[in-house]
């Protein structure tokens, strides 16, 4: 390996440990955030809610997405159910199908009105657990 290659390897190992605090309160701000293609990290899906709780489900058990008009997302893990509303769902839909989104995460009124008309956004979400009445 030539001197050149190692400092553009420490370089980049440099800039990727240099993304703190700040970086993750960008991500905070997402409403979804898209894994690399070959990765091990989305093996399941984070739904954050406004709350603060976390609810995670394993990719192996999606078995069906449902896109309706209006953008309402209908994601069925087993027999549980995540119902996502919101706009411009449409991209977020491909890449969970995809099994590439980290997470999804309900956002604020506020958050909304600070993204541009074509961002998504997620108004609400709702989980409907197995045997639960709705």
């Amino acid at each position: 390996m030539t001197h050149s290659r190692r400092s553009s390897v420490v370089h980049k190992i440099l800039q990727d440990s240099a993304a703190g605090p700040e970086t993750e309160v960008e991500e905070a701000r997402e409403t979804f955030q898209e894994a690399r293609v070959r990765s091990r990290e989305a093996i399941m899906l984070d739904v954050r809610l406004e709350d603060g709780c976390i609810e995670s489900f394993p990719y192996t058990w999606l078995s069906r997405v449902r896109y309706k008009p209006g953008d309402k997302l209908v994601l069925r893990f087993g027999r549980d159910e995540v119902n996502i509303e919101g706009r411009n769902l449409c991209r977020l839909r491909d890449i969970i199908t995809e099994h590439r989104a980290r997470f999804v995460q309900e956002g604020t009124e506020t958050e909304q009105g600070l993204k541009p008309e074509d961002a998504a956004h997620v108004e609400r979400i709702v989980i409907t657990e197995a045997g639960e009445d709705v």
